[in-house]
């Protein structure tokens, strides 16, 4: 960072990777109220609406996880606590084994009901 960035991440203490992650979260993570209600309005199912918010947040705190962890061990690998990197580590494998076990769960939902039609 030059100029004011640096300087704000100064006074907050923190550093140019935490800052990085930080974006990186809020990037992909749900979007504003009125973004909101439009999926709501397009799913007509309050289950998809949250599913689909809960993907979000996962996907964002994925990825911040992996550019804090990956730029921390690529910058300063010596201040990379890994207590808390093997926590986040379990957590994003278990968000994974969520959305994949609801993905297969809607395949074979969406498999019998095809079966049935025919």
């Amino acid at each position: 960072m030059e100029g004011a960035g640096a300087e704000v991440a100064g006074i907050l203490a923190i550093t140019k990777i935490a800052a990085l992650a930080y974006l990186m979260f809020n990037l992909f993570t749900p979007p504003c109220f009125a973004a909101i209600g439009a999926m709501n309005a397009e799913m007509k199912s309050a289950k998809w609406l949250w599913g689909g918010i809960g993907l979000q947040l996962a996907v964002g705190y994925t990825v911040a996880y992996l550019v804090y962890t990956i730029g921390t061990l690529i910058a300063n690998p010596a201040s990379l606590n890994i207590a808390a990197a093997i926590a986040g580590l379990a957590a994003v494998i278990v968000m994974a084994g969520i959305i994949i076990a609801l993905i297969r769960n809607t395949d074979k939902k969406l498999k019998a009901e095809y079966a049935l039609k025919k």
